[in-house]
């Protein structure tokens, strides 16, 4: 029976000193390998200054409207006999809530002299702006449409018929059409009567005119 050493299987405190095991290094916080939001945050705040941008260039495109003409002199128009005057006046009783912009309202000269004998709303439920005036000038028709084709593309209008008025015989018009500081084209029309020589008139006659001013449904 083979002897057996009781103390060969332990350690000795005394023979074998034991080293204190090292402490393990500090672990850093993991990395997030998500997806950040700094990239979309960024996006979002170049969104918004490009926005506020744009709003500021409409506010003051939309805003800083030239005063509205009403004291002018008589001045000549361009192949016409007939002195012009703004028609801010005349327009005045259908100028609603800024619409037409002054801007407009200062494009539409009227023959001086002529009264407005009636106005008129066409907008009706429509959200586009469409009224009208009637004018009485002591002119003969002929001379009136030369008047408001050239005073009309005088004053920047793009005119893109005149003649015969449709729907209405013996009537001559001119059509223009004009970009308003309202971001909106307005047309303008000037609808010449026949001439009358009732009792009153002068020689030359009398002639009603219907100047109608409506914004067109598409921005540009």
């Amino acid at each position: 029976m083979t002897s057996h050493d009781p103390g060969a299987g332990t350690l000795r405190t005394g023979a074998l000193k034991l080293e204190p095991e090292s402490a393990p290094a500090p672990v850093r916080p993991r990395t997030s390998t998500g997806n950040s939001i700094r990239p979309a945050m960024i996006v979002l705040g170049l969104a918004v200054l490009i926005l506020g941008l744009f709003a500021g260039l409409g506010l003051v495109t939309s805003h800083q409207n030239s005063p509205v003409h009403t004291k002018t002199a008589p001045h000549a128009v361009p192949g016409s006999s007939l002195l012009a005057v703004p028609a801010a006046s005349v327009l005045s009783v259908i100028v609603k809530g800024g619409e037409p912009p002054s801007d407009i309202v200062n494009a539409v000269s009227v023959p001086a002299g002529s009264l407005r004998i009636s106005q008129q709303n066409n907008s009706g439920s429509a959200g586009q702006f469409d009224s009208q005036i009637t004018l009485r000038a002591d002119a003969p028709q002929g001379a009136l449409l030369t008047f408001f084709a050239s005073a009309m593309r005088q004053q920047g209008w793009q005119i893109f018929d005149r003649g015969p008025a449709a729907n209405d015989p013996g009537a001559t018009e001119v059509l223009g059409k004009l970009a308003g500081s309202d971001g909106w084209y307005w047309e303008m029309g000037a609808v010449i009567s026949p001439t009358t020589f009732g009792p009153g008139a002068p020689p030359a006659g009398q002639t009603d005119v219907t100047i109608r001013l409506f914004q067109q449904p598409d921005q540009f």
